[in-house]
């Protein structure tokens, strides 16, 4: 409600945009406005009412005590909130305070109204108030590593030694400031449990490190015998899964929780085993969160997720983990595994598990125990649910969790499809069920007007789960009973469904909404269940999200009769004949896309010609294609892609500088390190420009048909441009970043992940520039909904996961003149500065003299290097692979690394083509091997290449589906300008074989 609409006017010291905001964040279109006859509130009471008002106002400022019937007017239980306010103002400094700033008594109203578990909260902390004060405490949601902060502060505040205790009662203050976003919809359904779920993370850590603590005070810290028998800790993780794994959690949940911890053999003559003390760690973590104090619990915690349930150990082994998911796990219990995530712990542990167990979660070919998982579940529910209703449950309560359309069934809808498409699409992996919603729709696999019933449904339920356990803290999921408790809740949920309380109450609303649910999920789930049924062995699956019509797609029709008036060109290219099915497909989802907004069409009507030209990404790139459809603005990228100049680079590296601006070059990026915009902004913009980037980089290699040297120097200019951007953002002045990999060689592949070495000054403050190094990797690595940038990837760092992140330069001489591994000294030949504080840059290259001269004369290190070639070959064994096949670009790679180190070859930039000739310039290797190896690298990166644009993510080796191998080898033949009469496979394998032919001459002499 707009304030000039208030028949009231708050005063004090809140400026007119709070006030403003204040008074308008609880209406929407729905919002009763005042009249006369509202003068006073509709009290259950009245006449107690009024006496219990005017009492309260006589104790108030002129200004306030006019606006406080207004203010409970607005109120769901304005009943509740005046005799909550009664307390509240019980203190004379409160009421200074409220006179002062008028707008505070319509926030505490607004808690009071919505909750009287965390209106209690407030009167009891009154110091809340006074941080309602601070610029935009309300206007942004707070992150982790906020939460940290403002702990830490409250206990050193304290005096509570009861930890359990000091937490519930940080949770509790934390949730005030939240539930006022909430309902004052300041911020939207996601951004709030997203603050919750990141609230909880840091109440679990704090409850680990606290159990941590006091366990290792009495048994030592646990450790183990490293591969190399060296004594290390041993690492632990807490995972969460669930509404917390999915970053959805709500104001009452349980905590479903699994902790796990490493392997490695155990010292001798250990006084308590690691397995001991890691299950002893995982009940005093539990006992800390779950255990009631005057204040509750800080969560009720669930660990029956874990392997083997309640019978489970409550910590297990890594890898008797890994085992039992792979080996004797329910599918159930593997679809659970869909929203796991790291809550508190060994991040690097929790990483390595979830990673190992994605094959278990998700399969290559669709596997349909996962449709009979959804099916079961929701049948056990409705069992529960029957049960009830014979015991004496009155039929007309609506449960919005558990009952048929519910929350639970959109949950279960969305990971069934994730499961039946997320191994051919890893994209889809996600765990939160707004955000899977939207990839699901992106990919096609939800029509557009399921994706609206669904996304608009879940929101509406889930925010009436809110209201619902506001009221009492409590987790319940039904309406209530009683008339007066679903008036509060029906005046609670005013705004979020605009329109559609007028056809009737809360209650047959809400059954609509879950009707159009359960009749999705109806047609979804069990007309794929009669489908496995009647499948032919080894027929094609595809699990629909609409019935099959028997004509043609109406929405296709729609566009075409659309674009017969508006766009004739567009017109002909949809009656083409000549269009083939992949091709017809991508161009209709991005027609439908671009349908969208007006803004969108009228792009796309004004760069006609342009999607001619997108048509061959259509048809070659699915990559480019998902590009293209989730952001149909890029049409006109193709519009002015003759006008765009591309970065230098070329066939051969050797005259370009890599790595040596300490400045962005691209001016959106250059803009972005200076501009005034917020952080969360600069971020946001960073991400799409890089995608801009990527996208622009992909279609010349189709539509220009270039070299793939010239393609991934312009991916690598583009990285470089965000690196050094990247550095700026995160303040990380004393830090330099090291490129290793293909970054550092200068072959940047899109979808590629960057290979980083952080390096600080001897003198640095390690413990800011170790935050800004995780800044830059949190930035570039987390997937936002403007996507990510791409990994950083700092394991090849001095001692792997297990090191430091950040070296300096003496470290890195120490390290390189003891510890570092032949396979190292391969690895570190392709080293360069990349962004940050050059000096420090130019030291840590001058160190790696030690580890190359250290190489060059141990007699030994020949074998070496072909022990580390053979144990990756076996890995991936026995299939085939661009990388790791027995003469596949592993063997060029390790042939060019171990001439340059051995014969102390100089200079060793640039990329794996440059690297050749130079082992010819310096007479370490044949001319004639040199070109076998330089064709061959050539045809392998360009193959692999190919392969990613093709599907749309790294692959192993050629695309699985016939329609992908086919555009791989047309695409690759085009861009070498060669034939493949027998098919690319062959003459793969043709030039494995010469390839490992020099590897095994150049590594034997």
């Amino acid at each position: 409600m707009p304030p000039s609409k208030l028949p009231i006017e708050l005063t004090g010291a809140g400026t007119p945009g709070e006030n403003g905001r204040a008074l308008s964040g609880l209406g929407g279109s729905e919002t009763r406005p005042h009249t006369d006859s509202a003068a006073y509130p509709s009290f259950r009471n009245p006449e107690g009412a009024k006496l219990n008002l005017e009492r309260v106002r006589a104790g108030l400022s002129p200004g306030l005590a006019s606006a406080l019937p207004g203010l409970l007017g607005e109120a769901p239980d304005p009943d509740g909130a005046l005799l909550l306010f009664d307390r509240l103002i019980e203190s004379s400094e409160v009421v200074r305070l409220l006179d002062q700033h008028n707008f505070l008594a319509h926030y505490a109203i607004v808690v009071f109204g919505h909750s009287r578990f965390l209106g209690d909260t407030l009167i009891q902390n009154p110091d809340l108030l006074a941080s309602f004060l601070r610029e935009k405490n309300l206007d942004r949601s707070f992150s982790s590593e906020e939460f940290h902060e403002s702990l830490a502060r409250f206990r050193a505040r304290s005096s509570e030694s009861d930890v359990a205790l000091s937490l519930a009662r940080f949770k509790r203050r934390e949730y005030v400031r939240i539930m006022l976003r909430d309902v004052l919809k300041i911020a939207p359904l996601a951004e709030t449990t997203a603050e919750i779920s990141a609230l909880a993370d840091v109440l679990i850590e704090a409850a680990l490190r606290e159990a941590d603590s006091k366990l290792q005070r009495r048994h030592g810290t646990p450790q183990h015998l490293d591969a190399l028998g060296r004594l290390v800790d041993t690492p632990f993780a807490v995972l969460a899964l669930g509404k917390l794994g999915g970053n959805e959690l709500n104001y009452s949940s349980d905590v479903d929780l699994m902790c796990i911890y490493g392997d490695g053999e155990e010292p001798p003559r250990t006084a308590v085993s690691n397995r001991e003390y890691f299950i002893r760690l995982a009940q005093h973590t539990t006992e800390i969160l779950s255990r009631v104090t005057r204040e509750g619990p800080v969560f009720r915690i669930d660990l029956r997720l874990r392997p083997q349930g309640g019978e489970g150990e409550l910590a297990i082994r890594l890898s008797q983990a890994l085992a039992y998911y792979s080996e004797t796990a329910h599918d159930w219990e593997r679809q659970a595994l869909i929203k796991v995530r790291q809550t508190a712990g060994d991040t690097g542990l929790a990483r390595e598990f979830i990673r190992a167990v994605q094959p278990d979660v998700y399969t290559e070919q669709v596997n349909f125990a996962a449709i009979k998982t959804a099916l079961v579940a929701r049948e056990k529910m409705q069992k529960r649910r029957q049960l009830g209703k014979m015991l004496g449950e009155p039929e007309a309560i609506i449960d919005v969790k558990i009952d048929r359309g519910g929350i639970r069934d959109i949950e279960f809808l969305v990971q069934c499809l994730q499961r039946v498409y997320g191994g051919a699409e890893p994209w889809l992996r996600s765990g939160g069920t707004l955000f899977s919603l939207h990839k699901l729709h992106d990919k096609g696999h939800i029509s557009g007007k399921e994706f609206h019933d669904l996304t608009s449904a879940y929101e509406f339920l889930r925010h009436l789960e809110h209201r619902l356990q506001l009221r009492e803290g409590q987790q319940t999921h039904r309406l209530p009973s009683s008339e007066s408790d679903r008036r509060v809740l029906q005046r609670a949920m005013e705004g979020y469904a605009p329109g559609e309380y007028r056809s009737g109450d809360l209650a047959s609303l809400v059954r609509r909404r879950m009707a159009a649910v359960a009749e999705i999920y109806q047609r979804i789930i069990y007309q794929q269940q009669t489908r496995g049924r009647q499948q032919l062995p080894g027929a094609e699956f595809k699990l629909l999200s609409a019935l099959e019509p028997a004509t043609s797609d109406p929405s296709s029709q729609q566009i075409v009769e659309r674009l017969a008036t508006d766009a004739p060109a567009l017109y002909e290219i949809a009656n083409r004949r000549d269009l083939n099915p992949q091709a017809r497909k991508n161009f209709y989802r991005f027609l439908s896309s671009a349908f969208s907004s007006s803004q969108r069409y009228a792009g796309v009507l004004r760069n006609q010609e342009a999607v001619g030209r997108a048509l061959a990404l259509f048809e070659t790139s699915d990559y480019l294609s998902e590009i293209l459809i989730r952001h149909p603005e890029e049409i006109v990228t193709l519009a002015e892609l003759d006008e765009v100049a591309p970065p230098t680079g070329g066939r051969y590296l050797f005259e370009k500088s890599l790595g040596l601006a300490e400045t962005a070059r691209d001016p959106v990026f250059a803009y972005l390190a200076d501009s005034r915009a917020t952080q969360a902004e600069k971020v946001a913009l960073l991400r799409q420009h890089f995608r801009h980037r990527a996208f622009v980089v992909g279609a010349r290699d189709i539509i220009e048909l270039r070299d793939v040297y010239e393609s991934f120097a312009a991916t690598t200019a583009a990285a470089e441009d965000v690196m050094a951007t990247a550095v700026r953002l995160a303040d990380a002045d004393g830090l330099a970043v090291m490129a290793l990999g293909r970054l550092g060689s200068g072959e940047f592949d899109l979808l590629s992940d960057a290979d980083v070495l952080f390096v600080c000054g001897e003198d640095g403050d390690r413990s800011a520039l170790t935050r800004s190094a995780e800044k830059m990797m949190h930035v570039l690595s987390a997937y936002t909904r403007d996507g990510t940038v791409f990994s950083l990837d700092a394991r090849l760092r001095p001692r792997g996961g297990e090191g430091e992140l950040l070296s300096s330069p003496t470290q890195l001489t120490a390290y390189f003149a003891h510890e570092a591994q032949p396979w190292e000294a391969l690895m570190y030949t392709k080293m360069r500065f990349l962004a940050g504080s050059q000096t420090l840059g130019e030291r840590a290259i001058a160190a790696l003299k030690t580890l190359f001269e250290r190489f060059a004369a141990d007699a030994g290190f020949p074998h070496a290097v072909r022990e580390m070639r053979t144990k990756l070959e076996v890995a991936e064994a026995p299939g085939k692979s661009f990388k790791y096949s027995p003469g596949a670009i592993y063997d060029i790679d390790f042939i060019t690394s171990f001439l340059l180190v051995k014969h102390a070859v100089v200079d060793k930039r640039g990329s794996l083509r440059d690297r050749l000739w130079r082992c010819v310039g310096s007479g370490v290797l044949d001319k004639s091997d040199a070109g076998i190896l330089d064709h061959a690298a050539e045809l392998l990166r360009t193959v692999e290449h190919v392969a990613r644009l093709v599907v749309g993510r790294p692959i192993k080796w050629l695309p699985a589906i016939e329609h992908g191998r086919k555009v791989a080898d047309k695409l690759t033949g085009q861009i070498l300008e060669r034939e493949f009469p027998d098919r690319l496979e062959s003459e793969l394998d043709r030039t494995f074989e010469k390839v490992r032919a020099i590897y095994e001459k150049v590594l034997t002499e």
